[in-house]
């Protein structure tokens, strides 16, 4: 979804994509709290705070010579699409680190699929709310991922099987809702559903391995 709509906060202007990414993120945090409880909502918003953070001081990585210029831009800018990835690669890595820590715990493999998927529904939500596009791909948007979401909270704690599945069929649905939006399948949305995407299969293949040497089954 483009982003046609910015906003002005004190003095800075922020896109609706900045506003639809922090309110899919408490969206979320609230909803695993109410539902999984506090263990869960405490991983969440660690994870989150940290991609927030590393996205925000990516600027360092990305800008270092107007940094050492100006230093006061740090608090100004972040590092734009690159920096958002290496936020989400941290932030996920430290989230699969957490988890192989505490031995691939069912409950909490469950939630991150759900987590994962609610947040990227949440932000298409927010972003058909706040920018302009045809109608008819803001239905479909909608009703597409509003659709996954709800198949995801009834299936994703039957098994890993049913979870990997959902993870596929989630890059699918994504694919498809991009293709029939303005920016097509080169918009970075899709790209972060990749790297989800990506996760849980490393995950799958972690949680096989670790049952497996266990002596147990899928």
């Amino acid at each position: 979804m483009p982003v046609t709509e910015w906003y002005i906060i004190k003095s800075l202007t922020v896109p609706s994509s900045w506003i639809a990414v922090i309110l899919a993120i408490l969206i979320t945090g609230i909803v695993l709290w109410r539902i999984f409880g506090k263990v869960t909502e405490q991983w969440f918003s660690d994870t989150a705070i940290l991609f927030l953070l590393a996205w925000k001081l990516s600027v360092i990585i990305t800008d270092f010579d107007m940094i050492i210029d100006f230093p006061l831009s740090i608090l100004y800018f972040n590092g734009g699409t690159t920096g958002l990835f290496i936020g989400l690669i941290v932030a996920l890595a430290r989230l699969l680190w957490l988890l192989r820590r505490q031995g691939w715990p069912e409950r909490e493999l469950v939630s991150m699929l759900i987590a994962l998927v609610m947040v990227q529904s949440l932000y298409q939500f927010i972003m058909v709310l706040l920018n302009e596009t045809a109608l008819w791909q803001k239905v479909i948007t909608v009703v597409l991922f509003a659709g996954f979401t709800t198949l995801t909270w009834l299936k994703a704690s039957i098994s890993s099987v049913w979870r990997i599945q959902l993870t596929l069929l989630f890059l699918g649905v994504h694919i498809f809702v991009s293709l029939i939006q303005p920016l097509g399948m080169f918009q970075t949305p899709l790209f972060v559903t990749g790297l989800f995407v990506i996760s849980v299969v490393m995950v799958y293949y972690k949680t096989n391995k670790h049952n497996k040497l266990k002596g147990g089954k899928l």
